[in-house]
């Protein structure tokens, strides 16, 4: 295909692009070092309208609360009750603890929200290295998330940046 025939890039493109850019201006203004969660929630979270994305934002603020929520709580019982250089150990109670998490999705009927749950849970629980202070990560992943999901409703909510039918 030559480069004159090439589709020009979509509006949901050029609103993640723009999104992703606002996350890593808000965490540089933050000081936190981390823009990766808000980055990856900003262009999970963009859909082609303002209605979808308020539908896609809600399952994620929600997913995001209990997996963050959820995630702090295991952290601190594998602290007090785990040997540190237990990996394996660790690995297989953090596997096992997604059945409730997941299950729990299913009792406050949001199960379109268990993938950021678990990705969130798993981001607090696996990710947090040896952080001297892991609830701090833990609090600053869901803030980090929460950000991603907001700056991308505020995109799409941008109106000379929605898509428009033709004849509107």
């Amino acid at each position: 295909m030559s480069p004159a025939k090439l589709p020009r890039p979509g509006l949901r493109i050029l609103k993640s692009a723009l999104a992703v850019f606002l996350c890593f201006l808000i965490d540089t203004l933050r000081g936190d070092g981390v823009p990766f969660y808000s980055a990856i929630a900003a262009i999970l979270c963009m859909q082609p309208d303002v209605q979808g994305g308020l539908r896609v934002g809600l399952n994620r603020v929600v997913g995001t609360l209990i997996g963050g929520l959820y995630g702090l709580a295991a952290l601190y019982l594998l602290r007090t009750f785990l040997p540190e250089g237990t990996g394996l150990l660790q690995y297989a109670i953090i596997s096992a603890a997604l059945v409730p998490l997941m299950y729990l999705t299913v009792l406050v009927k949001k199960t379109s929200a268990t993938y950021i749950t678990c990705v969130v849970f798993l981001s607090i629980t696996v990710s947090h290295g040896l952080d001297l202070v892991p609830y701090v990560f833990a609090l600053n992943r869901i803030l980090d998330t929460l950000i991603g999901i907001f700056i991308s409703l505020f995109v799409n909510w941008i109106p000379f940046l929605r898509n428009r039918k033709a004849g509107q």
